[in-house]
C-alpha cells in the first residue's frame, strides 16, 4: 500500500443532506479529493483484499481564476457540485496518486517541489506564478494581462471592484486613509499606477500626483480620465535611468502597490527590474522628510488555503522562509532590503476588509478579519 504523507490533512464536510463526506487536502502540492469513509478505512489499512467500489469525488480546482485575491484553497464549497466517482481498489488508488494523496515513493515526490521547466510541465509544482500562467494559456486560453484587470478593476477600468477583497480591503483602506494621510498641495508620485485609479483618489484629496507606468495601454485610459491634479507619464520602472525625468527631492510621497513582490519572485524568467536601483530613486525622488508607501500582500497569509468553519477560520502556514510555492517575501526579506537602502520603518498597517463585504463572501471576510491579506509599510529616508 502506498503510503499518505505527513503534508495531508483530513477536513470533514458532511452535512445532513450529503452525509459521510471528507476532504483529503495535500496542503503543500495544493491538490484534494472528497473521499468517504471507506477511503479512510482503505488508507489506514496495511493490507486489504476488498477491490470496492470506493465511493469518492472530485473537488479540485484552481479556485484563483476567480481572482487572486479569491479563496485559495482550490477545492469546491459547495456539496452540490462534487462529482461523485464509484471507483475499484486501483482506479481509487490512481486517483490518490494523481492528487497527492498517497505516494510510492516520498524522495520523488518531495524532488517535484520546484519550478516549472516549461509550460507544458505538470510534473514539477512551480510557484504561484508559473501555476498561474499554466492554468491562464492551456486551460483558460486567455491573456493573463487582460484577466488581470478584469479580475480587479471595473469594466471601464476607472474603479476597483467593491464584489472582491480588492474593493473590500485595498480600496476601502486607501479610501479612510489617503483622507488622513494627504494634504492639499502635497506632491505625490505613484510608481505602477496602472489605468490611474490611485492617482486619482490621492488627487481628490488635493495632491499633485505624477503616475507613472511602463504600459502605453494603461497610461491611455490613466490620460482620457485624470482627475485635476493628476498627469501620467510612461517610465520604466526599477531599470537604470527610467525615473531620471522626476526631479531629485520633490516628492513628499512615493506610493506603490502590489508591485514590490516581483522584484523578490520574479512574474516572468529573465525579468529585469533591479530593486536597488529602484530604492535609490525612490529615495533620490523623495523630499528630506517624505515618506514611501508600500502597499503589497501580506509577506505570511497571502495565498494561505482559508480552511476551518465559515465564522471561525484557521489557516496552514506551510512556508514562510523558504519559498516553493509563495511569491511574497518574507517580512524580513522586505524591511531588511529597504532599511539597508537607506530607509527606517515608520509605521505599519495590517488590513482588513470592510463590514458590507460579510454579506457579499463570508467566508473571505471572516478570513480577512483574522488573517489579513494586506500590510502597508511606511518608510522614511534618514540621513
Amino acid at each position: 500500500m502506498p503510503i499518505v504523507p505527513k503534508d495531508v490533512i483530513f477536513l470533514p464536510e458532511s452535512t445532513a443532506e450529503y452525509p459521510d463526506r471528507w476532504v483529503a487536502l495535500n496542503v503543500f502540492s495544493r491538490t484534494a479529493l472528497g473521499i468517504s469513509s471507506e477511503v479512510f478505512r482503505l488508507l489506514g489499512a496495511a493490507e486489504t483484499s476488498e477491490d470496492g467500489p470506493y465511493r469518492c469525488w472530485k473537488i479540485e480546482y484552481f479556485s484563483n481564476e476567480a481572482g487572486l485575491l479569491a479563496d485559495p484553497s482550490r477545492f469546491r464549497r459547495d456539496l452540490r457540485q462534487w462529482q461523485e466517482l464509484s471507483l475499484n481498489r486501483q482506479e481509487l488508488l490512481a486517483e490518490l496518486k494523481k492528487r497527492c494523496i498517497v505516494v510510492d515513493d516520498e524522495a520523488a515526490y518531495r524532488k517535484r517541489f520546484q519550478p516549472k521547466r516549461h509550460i507544458l510541465d505538470y510534473q514539477n509544482f512551480g510557484n504561484f506564478h508559473q501555476q498561474h500562467g499554466q492554468y491562464m494559456a492551456l486551460t483558460r486560453r486567455e491573456d493573463a494581462a487582460g484577466w488581470w484587470m478584469r479580475q480587479k478593476f471595473s469594466p471601464d477600468q476607472l474603479s476597483v471592484r467593491r464584489d472582491t477583497l480588492y474593493g473590500a480591503i485595498q480600496n476601502a483602506f486607501l479610501e479612510e486613509y489617503t483622507e488622513q494621510r494627504i494634504t492639499k498641495g502635497m506632491s505625490v508620485v505613484d510608481l505602477g499606477c496602472g489605468t490611474g485609479v490611485y492617482s486619482n483618489l490621492m488627487a481628490g484629496r488635493g495632491a499633485n500626483v505624477l503616475g507613472v507606468d511602463p504600459s502605453d495601454e494603461y497610461l491611455a485610459v490613466a490620460r482620457a480620465h485624470a482627475r485635476e491634479g493628476a498627469r501620467f507619464e510612461q517610465m520604466q520602472i526599477g531599470q537604470a535611468g527610467g525615473l531620471d525625468n522626476i526631479p531629485t527631492g520633490s516628492a513628499d510621497i512615493v506610493f506603490m502597490s502590489d508591485a514590490l513582490l516581483f522584484y523578490y519572485v520574479p512574474f516572468f524568467p529573465g525579468q529585469t527590474a533591479d530593486i536597488g536601483v529602484l530604492l535609490s530613486d525612490i529615495r533620490r525622488i523623495l523630499k528630506p522628510d517624505g515618506a514611501f508607501l508600500s502597499l503589497e500582500p501580506h509577506g505570511v497569509f497571502y495565498l494561505m488555503p482559508w480552511l476551518g468553519a465559515e465564522d471561525r477560520p484557521f489557516v496552514v502556514v506551510t512556508e514562510y522562509l523558504r519559498k516553493s510555492f509563495g511569491i511574497v517575501p518574507p517580512l524580513s526579506w522586505l524591511i531588511r532590503t529597504v532599511t539597508q537602502a537607506g530607509f527606517a520603518v515608520s509605521d505599519m498597517r495590517e488590513l482588513t476588509p470592510a463590514g458590507y463585504f460579510a454579506e457579499i463572501d463570508p467566508r473571505g471576510y471572516h478570513f480577512a478579519s483574522e488573517f489579513p491579506l494586506w500590510h502597508l509599510l511606511e518608510f522614511r529616508p534618514f540621513h
